[in-house]
This record gives C-alpha cells, structure tokens and sequence, in this order.
C-alpha cells in the first residue's frame, strides 16, 4: 500500500467514524438506523448497493432496508427463491464474499439471473448478530467484480455491529417489548414506507426510488423519523412538496 493509499484509508476511516455516531444516535428509531447504515455502506466501500435482513423468531428473513427498488428486488429474490449471499450468511454465521456471481449460477441460479437482470455482479453479506446469534445480514451489491477491499471489510463488519447495537439500544430503551415485538415492529414500519413510496410516486408521477428519495430527505429536513413522515404520506395525503 502506497502513502497515499494509506492516508486515503485513514481520512475514510474518519468520515466513517463521524457516520456511526449517526447511526448509534439514542433517539433514532431502529428504521432510520438500519437506513443510515445501508448508507454508509454505499458511501464508505466499493458497494453500489446495500441493504439489511433480519431474521424473526422462527427463522424467517424480512427485507428491512435497501438503497433502491433494485437492491429490494434482489433481497427478494433470495427470499423467494431460498437461494443467495444474504441467505446463506444467515444460516452459516459467516461472511459470503462473492465478486462475481456467475461463478455461483450452479449454486443460486435464481439468485444470480436476478443480479444479472438488475445490473448487479458482486454481492458481499456480512451476519448481524445479537450476542451469540445470528440475527439476520447486511448485504452489499456492486455494479463491478472488484470485490471489496480490507479497508471496506473492517467497516462493513463495523456496520453490521452498529445495526445490531441499533435493536439492542431499542431494547435496552423498553424492557417490555420481546424481540418478535421488536422485529414486528419495525416490519410494520418498512411496509409503512413501501406504501408511502408508492402513494408519493403516485402523486407525482415518479418512479419508486425518487419517491424513496423524497421521504429521506424529508425525514431528514425535519428532523424526524422516515415512519413518521411515511404516516404523514400515507393517512394524511402529504406529499412532501415543501419538504423535499
């Protein structure tokens, strides 16, 4: 690594260091942090894509935040199909790390014709995981086969710690609410989005992932939570036009 390689890796370090606070801020609720996250991951790694599963109870996978239409349409994809990165993370515990994924089509067809479809070649997941468990991945998707460096690895294992300090400081912050609670929770919260999405692209005439733009810079202006300002679309008949 060059001196200049090596102070390019520390500057990002620093912005990241800035990001996670972000993240870990006391007030944020868990969807705004799993949002930041999957952001931070496009902003501080090669990724062009990422997005956030989690696991209930009983073993089933939820998307629960994504970058784009296409990042959600490969999540899933892998749910349908019970085939691809985010899922075997899940279930072995371990980092999948596959810059090409037509080196996988024997292993998840579906999977990689869907990435392919979408204009994704690498796919990188990382397990959440909640003391001793696994509790669902943070899946990368790139655009290139260059896979992803050691830099990149160091902070999306950070990342993935911080989405999982995210559901424990939520806990911690309600002693009452069982983890199903939790994970019911914040689904009821991302399909208050989705709904938001569709009724703002709707309204306006936009595609989806403007629409999803538009809330996050929304929330974000006014200092609040992407599930309230989902409601506010959604049961109110706000369409963000002075906010966004």
């Amino acid at each position: 690594m060059t001196t200049t390689e090596a102070h390019r890796g520390e500057d990002r370090f620093e912005r990241m260091s800035a990001g996670l606070h972000g993240v870990l801020e006391p007030q944020l609720e868990v969807l705004d942090a799993m949002d930041r996250v999957i952001a931070a991951c496009v902003e501080f790694t090669s990724a062009t894509e990422a997005g956030i599963v989690l696991g209930d109870p009983s073993g089933t996978l939820h998307v629960i935040a994504s970058t784009s239409e296409r990042t959600s349409d490969a999540e899933e994809a892998q749910l349908g199909t019970n085939e691809g990165s985010c899922l075997d993370c899940f279930r072995t515990g371990r980092t999948i790390d596959v810059p090409d994924v037509t080196t996988h089509e024997s292993v998840w067809p579906a999977f990689a014709e869907t990435m392919r479809q979408r204009g994704l070649r690498g796919t990188f997941a990382e397990p959440v995981r909640l003391r001793d468990g696994t509790i669902g991945s943070l899946c990368l998707f790139a655009e290139h086969t260059d896979g992803h460096d050691d830099a990149d690895v160091v902070l999306i294992q950070l990342l993935a710690d911080a989405a999982s300090a995210a559901l424990v400081r939520q806990r911690n912050g309600s002693q009452t609410r069982t983890f199903q609670e939790q994970i019911d929770d914040v689904i009821e919260a991302r399909v208050l989005v989705e709904q938001a999405k569709g009724a703002l692209a709707y309204r306006r005439g936009i595609q989806i992932d403007e629409a999803f733009q538009i809330l996050r810079r929304a929330a974000h202006g006014a200092g609040r939570g992407m599930r309230a300002m989902a409601e506010d679309v959604v049961r109110h008949g706000a369409d963000l036009g002075t906010t966004a």
